[in-house]
């Protein structure tokens, strides 16, 4: 396999010694043992000094290995740790599908699934209702943390070193007048989902959309995906306390797939709903039970 990755990439550095370290990666994946420094420039048709390089760089960050003895580079666990991330998202997608489908039957509106990935959600399925909304969210796009619902719920149920990580890297950036940009205030939010085990968005990051986002957990008790009933402000205000029940209901049934048994079930009571939607402090505690989580 030789491959002459210098003929399109010789007007921009940048761009060259990415695709570069691209090509290294995909020789690796390709090959059965492994190859030295020298086999890899010369199938490669680079420099010596170029591929010890790359091979250096990408050893560094854990995304090749080199056999002490042999001498010889291959794959690194951190390739894994990628791959993993991606096929577990689609897992949770093709369980979760068939209850999503049953939870936009039962409300009417489009659901969204989304995960959690370097301080933003990231959509991994949509069921869609035709009728319902002109807006919607491609697979695959990724929004900022903060101001969705599914990013909330997310935040809320991470572990705290998990929410001063988000909050030391990401800008609370402003995208509605109802978007949360303080700190102070996104904490205290995120105590309130906790509590009440849902997340409400009230037009944070597209002003027409209100959306009720709930957490989906595995069998260690950790949320690894949020799902979420989405509408225009008419289609989701008048439906509260209905839309969390229903919406919780499914996260349950979806997080049992995954292992998780909730101990206890949380209460339902209407006034807290509305309370919590117009950010309420007396809104919370909405759960009465001892359990705030579902285990």
């Amino acid at each position: 396999m030789e491959i002459d990755i210098n003929r399109t990439v010789r007007d921009n550095p940048g761009l060259r010694t990415l695709e570069r370290g691209l090509a290294v990666l995909e020789l690796l994946g390709a090959a059965e043992g492994g190859f030295q420094v020298s086999e890899v420039a010369q199938r490669l048709k680079l420099p010596m000094g170029t591929t010890h390089r790359i091979l250096q760089t990408l050893l560094t960050a854990g995304y090749v290995e080199q056999e002490p003895r042999t001498r010889r580079y291959e794959l690194g666990l951190k390739i894994l740790e990628l791959r993993g991330a991606t096929v577990g998202a689609m897992r949770i997608a093709a369980e979760a599908r068939p209850l999503l489908r049953d939870l936009m039957l039962r409300t009417g509106l489009r659901v969204h699934l989304a995960v959690y990935r370097g301080g933003g959600v990231v959509y991994i399925d949509r069921v869609d209702n035709p009728t319902s909304l002109d807006q919607f969210i491609p697979i695959g796009r990724k929004a900022p943390a903060h101001a969705t619902g599914l990013g909330k719920v997310l935040l809320a149920f991470a572990s705290e070193d998990e929410v001063t990580a988000f909050l030391s890297r990401q800008e609370l950036t402003g995208f509605t007048a109802t978007t949360v940009t303080e700190e102070g205030a996104l904490r205290r939010e995120l105590t309130s989902i906790r509590q009440r085990g849902f997340a409400l968005d009230r037009g944070e990051s597209l002003e027409t959309i209100r959306c009720v986002a709930v957490p989906i957990f595995d069998y260690t008790g950790r949320a690894v995906a949020a799902a979420s009933v989405a509408g225009t402000r008419d289609e989701v205000e008048p439906r509260l306390p209905d839309l969390p029940r229903m919406a919780m209901e499914i996260a349950r049934e979806i997080s049992r797939k995954f292992g998780h048994h909730a101990v206890t079930e949380p209460a339902f009571p209407e006034c807290d709903y509305i309370a919590a939607w117009y950010r309420d402090p007396e809104a919370t505690p909405l759960v009465t039970t001892d359990d705030r989580r579902f285990r």
